[in-house]
């Protein structure tokens, strides 16, 4: 009698493939990929320097001939003044960076100079002071990092 080893090797190679099939797909259930960032946090951000921008300009001026805060402390070229003003409207959970430019100057942060912790968002803001347009920009972030 002959023997046929024809039809052993086929089991094997069907037992291997099945084997190899349930692996990959073991694989692939255990990958995880994270989930993208919510747009609800972006839109939570933008609001949160479109806030602070709104305060600084509905605050009163001291003098009373200029039309609100912000206005007053960019007609006086006082960057410094004008970012405190804006950055003092954030929220506590939200850290920024201001920006401003005057015409068409360079863009410049003013205030503390602190560095984005995680991803941030820029609101910018046109602010027409007499002759000069000022480009008042806010670059925020959550405190801490990512949310």
């Amino acid at each position: 009698m002959q023997g046929d080893d024809n039809g052993q090797v086929h089991i094997l190679e069907m037992v291997t493939l099945f084997w190899l099939f349930f692996m990959t797909a073991l694989f692939l259930i255990q990958i995880h990929i994270p989930d993208s960032p919510s747009i609800a946090s972006d839109s939570t951000l933008e609001l949160a320097a479109e806030d602070a921008i709104q305060m600084g300009v509905s605050a009163p001026a001291i003098d009373e001939s200029i039309d609100n805060r912000l206005v007053e402390l960019l007609l006086a070229d006082d960057r410094e003044g004008a970012c405190e003003l804006l950055l003092n409207g954030l929220t506590a959970t939200v850290d920024g960076e201001c920006w401003l430019a005057k015409n068409a100057g360079i863009s410049a942060p003013h205030g503390d100079g602190v560095e984005p912790s995680g991803s941030s968002i820029t609101v910018h803001r046109l602010v027409q002071v007499d002759a000069d347009v000022w480009t008042v920009s806010i670059d925020v972030w959550y405190r801490g990092g990512i949310h």
